[in-house]
């Protein structure tokens, strides 16, 4: 645990403090804009699709009214940390290697900005997915911010730990690796989740100062 707190703060101070401030910033700026146009697309087009009614009616449709716009917020809430990860995809080893050559890890290999793009899909289409599937949670009080930073939290520690593991041994060692430390994986992938407009670059930081230190 100490060792993945002591990764974290070293992710977070990367992205606050300069090395991947203007990565962060990128990430942030282009993932929220996807977000909010996404919102903004829903309220435009969907909410207006309940009729107006009169009388008694007229309260229903404005029940649904609301119930919708609602349902439109907290789906791009749900589908916040996915974009992020796929925006973040193209960034993450650009930020990793960064890292690397600061805190003196053995020279990784070359990873292709292809690569990268692949590994943002990847990583963000089980995001989306479960989100998806976890929406209907999303509306209960507390239970929504359990469910999100807890689901997001396990999905960004064990994709940010596989890439990051990737790029020193094969994905069968990344994966053995992963599973060993789970915990500390799991506690760097919650800090990401509860900043998830920079989760793709403090989880870059973090998750290579703490694999190369559990090496």
């Amino acid at each position: 645990m100490t060792r993945a707190m002591t990764a974290i703060m070293g992710g977070l101070k990367d992205v606050i403090f300069g090395r991947l401030t203007w990565l962060a910033l990128l990430n942030l700026v282009v993932a929220a804009t996807i977000t909010v146009l996404a919102a903004q697309a829903g309220l435009r087009y969907l909410v207006p699709l309940i009729p107006d009614g009169h009388g008694w009616f007229g309260y229903v449709t404005m029940a649904g009214s609301f119930m919708a716009t609602l349902a439109v917020v907290v789906l791009a809430i749900a589908l916040s940390p996915a974009i992020s990860m796929m925006v973040g995809g193209a960034l993450f080893d650009i930020a990793a290697e960064r890292v690397e050559n600061t805190i003196g890890a053995p020279k990784a290999r070359a990873v292709p900005i292809q690569e990268g793009l692949l590994n943002g899909v990847r990583i963000a289409l089980p995001a989306l997915a479960l989100n998806l599937i976890a929406i209907p949670l999303y509306f209960i009080p507390v239970v929504n911010a359990v469910t999100f930073y807890t689901l997001n939290g396990f999905l960004m520690g064990r994709e940010y730990a596989t890439v990051t593991a990737t790029r020193h041994m094969s994905y069968k060692d990344a994966v053995s690796f992963r599973k060993r430390h789970g915990m500390s994986v799991f506690l760097v992938g919650l800090a990401c989740s509860l900043v998830p407009f920079l989760a793709p670059l403090v989880g870059a930081s973090a998750m290579t100062r703490l694999i190369q230190t559990l090496r």
